[in-house]
């Protein structure tokens, strides 16, 4: 049991470890969006809100706990997660119904049916990278155009999306580590 439990743990670390964590930002020139970052809120993906993430600090103790200021994901090969530390991770999926971009909540992998994960892709490149869903992201306005928030949306086939949603390449940038415990 002691050794199943400690290979449990070690390969945990490890994968932990190996994960390549990166922010993001939109790309869409002479517009709103333009150089935003995207920031995890409420289950979903926003630009114009803040970071919305929790920590445990009586369970995991304050100086483990990520500052939680800023989002970050993993992933990116087909499949695309939150970059949190919380056991068992928060998983990116599309909601099949409006397209738009959510994560799951901690400690679930709990999803609508028909909930989409598959079709992200993540380049290199020297500055930047770039991170894609196959057909394409959107930010689409939510409340008045003077907040300047915008919820991202993939799109995907049989939504009817607004004309005042933008289409934007998802620029990243590598980070060292996971920005949060879980986000909220």
């Amino acid at each position: 049991m002691k050794v199943t439990a400690a290979a449990i743990a070690i390969t945990g670390l490890i994968s932990s470890a190996s994960a390549q964590y990166f922010s993001v930002i939109a790309a869409r020139s002479a517009s709103p969006i333009h150089l935003r970052e995207l920031a995890a809120d409420a289950e979903s993906i926003w630009i114009g809100k803040e970071t919305s993430a929790y920590c445990p600090k009586e369970v995991v103790g304050k100086k483990n706990c990520p500052k939680g200021k800023y989002t970050t994901f993993a992933g990116g090969d087909k499949s695309l997660s939150m970059g949190t530390v919380v056991p068992g991770g928060q998983q990116v999926y599309i909601d099949p119904k409006c397209g738009s971009v959510k994560y799951t909540i901690a400690h679930s992998a709990a999803m609508p049916e028909g909930a989409i994960r598959l079709g992200w892709s993540l380049d290199e490149g020297e500055s930047f990278g770039t991170l894609s869903w196959r057909r394409g992201l959107l930010a689409c306005p939510v409340g008045d155009a003077d907040d300047e928030v915008y919820k991202i949306h993939a799109n995907i086939k049989g939504v009817k999306f607004s004309d005042d949603c933008l289409g934007f390449n998802a620029l990243t940038t590598n980070q060292t580590k996971a920005s949060a415990w879980q986000y909220t």
